[in-house]
């Protein structure tokens, strides 16, 4: 899993409470053999926490709306219509508060509290999930990362599509204190790559996309869609009967999220470019000029 490994805790001020030192390594994830249709997983520890289930808790009831995919350290990617229909009520100073869960390579889980969305306004469906850790540090102290990757797919190469499907219907608490319980699965599938759109796929899809011929369910939606290498391309968007498109990821490169854990660690808004424990593999195939724009050299 170490392919890529960034220790935190120099400074005894950008760790966690207890000040101890941890790392953030990027997952080696291995091909699997499946399907077109969604299959359900029993392995959820297989992603070590770096796949997350987004819980939004709004007044007594709870939902698991969507999937994440942890890109670095409390840095999240996700599909911006998870979590569009409580946006006001996540933003707005509302009640609704938004919780990403993932179980970890020893069956134990992670929770982390969002306390910063951001999105472009250009009508992408990408969104970063900056997280902050509710639960107890990692028993081994390494946070697991999925990698990124500039590549863009050939049509016809097997891309792994991999998110939840949790119970469409809410689940109440009468009080914070309880404990909910939420039933759900990891599903998988698997399908050739399509069209590789830029900047959009039309009306249907307002932003850079890639397809994929596998069927994706409800709540896959933010998952992550993976190449043979084991790196992600995009995120789950959009899921029609025999197909899906993947919001092409890239654009989320450039954005400089509030990052305010660990503590002290980022004393600024850093970009996802810039932030050492997100890896992109292939990123010296991109270029950026001074006024924002970016070329892509297309490598295999």
């Amino acid at each position: 899993m170490a392919e890529h490994r960034f220790t935190v805790g120099d400074d005894p001020l950008a760790a966690p409470a207890d000040g101890a030192r941890f790392t953030c390594s990027s997952l080696n994830i291995a091909q699997v053999a499946a399907e077109s249709a969604p299959l359900t997983v029993e392995n959820y520890e297989y992603f070590d926490g770096a796949l997350l289930a987004v819980c939004i808790g709004d007044g007594d009831t709870y939902k698991v709306e969507g999937t994440a995919v942890m890109i670095g350290l409390g840095l999240a990617l996700s599909a911006k219509h998870v979590v569009a229909d409580h946006w006001e009520a996540l933003t707005g100073g509302g009640q609704a508060v938004l919780l990403c869960m993932g179980v970890r390579g020893d069956g134990t889980v992670a929770g982390w509290h969002c306390y910063s969305m951001e999105t472009l306004p250009s009508g992408s469906d990408l969104v970063l999930l900056s997280l902050r850790l509710v639960s107890d540090l990692p028993a081994d102290r390494d946070f697991a990362t999925i990698p990124l990757t500039t590549r863009i797919p050939p049509p016809g190469e097997r891309l792994t599509v991999v998110g939840f499907r949790f119970d469409d219907e809410p689940v109440q608490s009468e009080s914070v204190d309880d404990p909910v319980a939420l039933v759900g699965s990891m599903y998988v599938s698997q399908g050739a790559a399509g069209q590789f759109s830029y900047p959009t796929h039309g009306s249907l899809a307002p932003f850079p996309t890639i397809e994929v011929f596998s069927e994706t369910l409800g709540g896959m939606s933010g998952g992550a869609a993976i190449d043979v290498n084991g790196h992600v391309v995009g995120i789950t968007s959009l899921g029609l009967h025999d197909w899906s498109l993947a919001a092409w990821w890239l654009p989320a490169f450039f954005w400089s999220p509030v990052l305010r854990w660990p503590k002290r660690m980022y004393d600024r808004r850093i970009a996802v470019s810039e932030n050492p424990t997100v890896r992109v593999v292939g990123r010296e195939h991109l270029a950026t000029s001074s006024d924002g724009q970016f070329s892509l050299k297309h490598w295999q």
